[in-house]
């Protein structure tokens, strides 16, 4: 028997490919100290966001709530995924230069979370504005809300102001945090600021003085939050922050290529809800959107419209499982492939049938792409509306200040338009009905 050679048993390594290069947000020189009550030193990285948010889940524990956090790469801007528990996310993330935290606090959708606001106006546009005292405003209008409808006695130390404003730009954040108190997700948040907006619009635009909670403001006051855009006049709260997965800055942050860094107001007077010895680490958490460790004892609110406002202990609402994939597709796959094939290279994140208007809408990712403005959002995504009745698809978009915008409608190919009419509502017997859906969008 002729002797195997030592190659052939073991193989050879020089064929072996490398593993790929692990993206490293940040050159650990410091290692985080450990001990026994401290949090999970779990720290890892992400190229897709989904895979992300189900390790964040899978990871965490009833002693350790994990969170998913985005950063941008100096290089080039794009984005990259952590999961860690904010207290290791803060001890790596405040060694970085003032000028490379780029970092977004990702808030899950189905998630509880507090509820924040996203403030904004261009200065030259608006030289006499005053923004700090019309924030004051609308923060005195939401405690009144929130005593309306939930019985909620607050004051303004109950808000973490954060400011990033720059010559050119009016910016804050605003999040109501209140112990063992928080919304349901970020969608009921959303009903709620924009009942909000608009009752205050209406209100503005009505010659009925009577209007319940807003009687109790002067109509001066509120005036002074309509500001002029580059698209006309709007309030100064951006009403398209409230999507599901949504990213939002983390506090000391600032924009890629910017130096507009997310600071504590100098006018604000939050009283801390996260007390830590570490004062910075205490506004840090504060800040986080969707970060609550003890969710057994936490109120859930909701608000699903004026007339459907809830209450109720998280341990006693139905949890239902997560599928991040379980809505790309629709009730029409040839539609499904039209509309992938016309937003290449983004991708459907949901696609949703409403029955009572025969509408599809289609949620995108990775191409925010505007036909409004002519090119891509920073930001905010587009979405895409197909209407069966008249089988024409257009594009909308969730940015504040591309409201009430449609793009010019096209016509379906018309081997599907020709389906549509032949085989009628056969198509649609597996549908997905949203009954909530009550004007066409």
């Amino acid at each position: 028997m002729d002797p195997i050679c030592t190659r052939k048993f073991y193989g050879d390594r020089k064929q072996r490919k490398p593993s790929p290069p692990r993206s490293n947000w940040v050159k650990m020189y410091r290692v985080m100290p450990s001990h026994i009550l401290g949090p999970t030193q779990y720290w890892q990285e992400f190229y897709k966001q989904a895979d992300a948010l189900v390790a964040s889940v899978e990871r965490s524990t009833k002693t350790d709530t994990l969170c998913t956090f985005a950063y941008q790469q100096p290089s080039d801007g794009s984005r990259r995924f952590v999961v860690a528990h904010p207290e290791v996310y803060w001890w790596y993330y405040k060694t970085k230069p003032p000028e490379e935290r780029c970092s977004y606090e990702v808030i899950p959708k189905d998630s509880p979370c507090w509820l924040y606001l996203d403030l904004e106006y261009p200065i030259d546009l608006n030289p006499l504005c005053d923004g700090s005292r019309i924030t004051r405003t609308l923060i005195d209008i939401i405690r009144a809300y929130l005593l309306n409808h939930y019985h909620l006695l607050c004051d303004r130390s109950n808000f973490l102001i954060l400011d990033s404003t720059s010559n050119k730009k009016f910016s804050r954040h605003v999040i109501f945090t209140l112990k063992d108190v928080a919304f349901k997700d970020n969608l009921h948040v959303g009903k709620l600021v924009k009942t909000i907006c608009n009752d205050i619009l209406f209100y503005l635009k009505s010659d009925n003085p009577s209007h319940g909670i807003l009687n109790h403001f002067n109509k001066a006051d509120l005036k002074e939050m309509l500001v002029m855009t580059q698209h006309g006049e709007k309030l100064f709260v951006d009403t398209g922050v409230y999507t599901k997965n949504r990213h939002f800055r983390v506090y000391l942050s600032t924009k890629w290529g910017k130096q507009s860094y997310l600071t504590v107001s100098a006018d604000c007077v939050h009283n801390p809800v996260n007390k830590c010895k570490e004062k910075e680490l205490g506004i840090f958490l504060d800040s986080l959107i969707s970060y609550f460790p003890n969710k057994q004892n936490l109120i859930m609110l909701e608000f699903s419209n004026r007339s459907d406002v809830k209450a109720q202990l998280y341990s006693k609402v139905p949890r239902q499982p997560s599928h991040e994939n379980d809505d790309q597709t629709s009730p029409y796959p040839e539609i499904d492939r039209y509309i992938s094939s016309l937003i290449e290279p983004g991708k459907i994140r949901s696609a949703r049938y409403f029955d009572k208007n025969k509408t599809l809408r289609y949620e995108i990712y990775g191409n925010r792409y505007c036909e409004n403005i002519g090119r891509y959002h920073k930001s905010n995504n587009v979405y895409w509306i197909v209407d069966l009745n008249t089988k024409k698809i257009y594009q909308k978009c969730h940015d504040a200040d591309c409201a009430g915008f449609a793009s010019m409608p096209k016509s379906l190919p018309e081997e599907i338009a020709f389906k549509l009419d032949v085989e009628g509502d056969t198509f649609i017997s597996g549908a997905i009905v949203d009954e909530d859906v009550t004007e066409k969008t």
